[in-house]
Order: structure tokens, then sequence, then C-alpha cells
């Protein structure tokens, strides 16, 4: 089954997002995205968040330096950028 596509309103908020970030760019900030999606459709969530906000926390949580998920992003980011 075929994905759906972000919404443009969605795209433009993790452009912005990943042109002030100096360690993540937009296909890291997609990836943990869609991660947050699926999270929120597996493990479930807290009553009255939607996927899209949940997911959206996700990536902001990562950019505030969580360590808790998407650790493999995040390492890929930061060796990516040392060289």
């Amino acid at each position: 089954m075929a994905r759906k596509p972000l919404k443009a309103s969605t795209l433009k908020t993790l452009r912005a997002k990943a042109k002030k970030s100096k360690t993540f760019n937009l296909a890291d900030l997609r990836a943990v995205y869609r991660r947050g999606q699926g999270a929120f459709l597996s493990a479930g969530s807290r009553p009255g968040i939607g996927m899209n906000q949940w997911a959206m926390g996700r990536v902001n949580s990562l950019l505030r330096g969580s360590r808790k998920h998407d650790v493999d992003i995040r390492r890929k980011a930061n060796k990516r950028n040392k060289k």
C-alpha cells in the first residue's frame, strides 16, 4: 500500500524547521514525522491528540535534543555533519 504524500502545510513547517536546524535536514525530519505517525497508529496516544500533532511533537522532541527515540537518525545526522 502506497503512503499518502504529506500535506503542503506540513512540508512547509518541516522545511522551516530543517532550515533553522544546524544538525537535521528535511529528509531526517520527514522520516521522524512518518515514524511519529506510525507510533500514533500502533502504540496509541493521549486522548484528544491527533496523529499530525503527535508526529510533529516527535519532530519537535528530536530538535530539542531528546534521546528517547530516533537515535539512529540523530547518529546519522551527527556523523554527516562532522565531515
